[in-house]
């Protein structure tokens, strides 16, 4: 995963930031007017990136 100013770069997808609430971040290709609705969710604090339905955990290089 890359993150670049506002978009986020993983394996084939390109991610836009759709904002944040708390701390946790969130992505996704079309941000959806509610963004908790997001398909990917990032909390930067414990590099937990979370989708619909799968768990990652990030490292920082």
């Amino acid at each position: 995963m890359v993150l670049r100013q506002a978009r986020m770069e993983w394996k084939d997808l390109k991610l836009d930031y759709c904002g944040s609430l708390g701390n946790q971040s969130y992505f996704d290709q079309k941000c959806p007017s509610l963004i908790q609705e997001s398909a990917y969710t990032f909390t930067p604090s414990s590099g937990a990136l979370t989708s619909k339905d799968q768990n990652y955990q990030c490292i920082a290089l």
